[in-house]
């Protein structure tokens, strides 16, 4: 493939998942407040956590100054994030595939981390022995995080298509997405195998892409995993795989949310605006016409 057209490819790919991922994460932190869980044990609860406690377990709680552990906070998302620590206790046996699918991403992605500042300070004019030694280490980790991915998704994949409680949920598009990052991953490691100074070819297409040199001369082989890469991150927001980004929300805004509604807040006043959206429920109980809102219904005299 021309460099010319992989680095346009590169740009419009790109181009699409930074414009899609900034609107959609956009959308879902928009999104209306939720109805409260008011769960617990919630990480954040200072001192009580560790036994399910809660703060409104206080006598006058309101009257009292609120305590949050942001290390507690911290050590459960650091966990939960890299070890999948929940699926580990409540579903063991999917937990052996996919810790290692996503767990060759977060390699992959440190390596390209890695990979980009090696690549920005050498065209900086930056060159030292560090640089050097960079080169060397990305690509063995790359080869780790191609493999653990590759071997997570097969088992996805067999997982999916075998398990009965699993197939009852499972769609089209889930196969493809593992497909698809399989393909990622497969010619990752061959890309890796086939050619001398795998990161070092890969650095050359980041600082054409940083630089828009259209000479760059690219192998087959790295053009079809680079060209699959780009493919899939310019995907990737369209999907549920915007999960990633949704669970910060859903912790954070829905799960762990006990901050209490307080007169005048900005949390009531979201309420009130939504208790004044009209209804449209065809329930016949509900008695919804379009014009009464949540507090018309909800204070409606019930029909006898």
């Amino acid at each position: 493939m021309p460099g010319s057209l992989l680095v346009v490819i590169a740009y419009i790919l790109l181009a699409v998942f930074l414009v899609v991922f900034v609107y959609r994460t956009y959308s879902i932190a928009k999104l209306p407040v939720h109805l409260r869980w008011e769960l617990a044990p919630i990480p954040h609860e200072k001192g009580k956590s560790h036994y399910g406690g809660s703060y409104f377990e206080e006598f006058e709680w309101w009257t009292k100054p609120r305590e949050k552990s942001l290390v507690n906070e911290a050590t459960y998302m650091f966990q939960e994030i890299l070890f999948l620590k929940s699926l580990w206790e409540h579903n063991r046996k999917l937990w052996w595939f996919s810790f290692p699918f996503h767990f060759g991403m977060y390699v992959l992605i440190a390596a390209g981390g890695l990979l980009v500042i090696g690549t920005v300070l050498s065209l900086l004019g930056v060159t030292d022995s560090a640089l050097a030694g960079l080169g060397v280490v990305v690509g063995p980790v790359a080869a780790v995080g191609f493999v653990l991915g590759g071997i997570g998704a097969i088992g996805l994949l067999f997982k999916r298509m075998t398990d009965a409680r699993l197939k009852a949920f499972t769609t089209p598009m889930g196969l493809f997405n593992l497909v698809l990052l399989l393909a990622v991953f497969a010619t990752g490691i061959y890309s890796f195998l086939a050619l001398d100074g795998f990161a070092d070819n890969v650095s050359e297409f980041v600082g054409a892409v940083f630089t828009a040199n259209t000479a760059l001369a690219t192998s087959g082989v790295l053009a079809t995993h680079l060209v699959l890469a780009l493919v899939f991150m310019a995907y990737l927001p369209f999907t549920q795989m915007m999960h990633f980004m949704a669970k910060y929300f859903t912790y954070h805004q829905v799960r762990w949310n006990d901050t209490p509604l307080q007169v005048g807040g900005k949390m009531e006043q979201e309420v009130q605006k939504l208790l004044q959206q009209p209804m449209t429920w065809s329930a016949p109980h509900i008695n919804a016409d379009g014009k009464k809102n949540w507090v018309d219904i909800a204070t409606a005299e019930v029909g006898k």
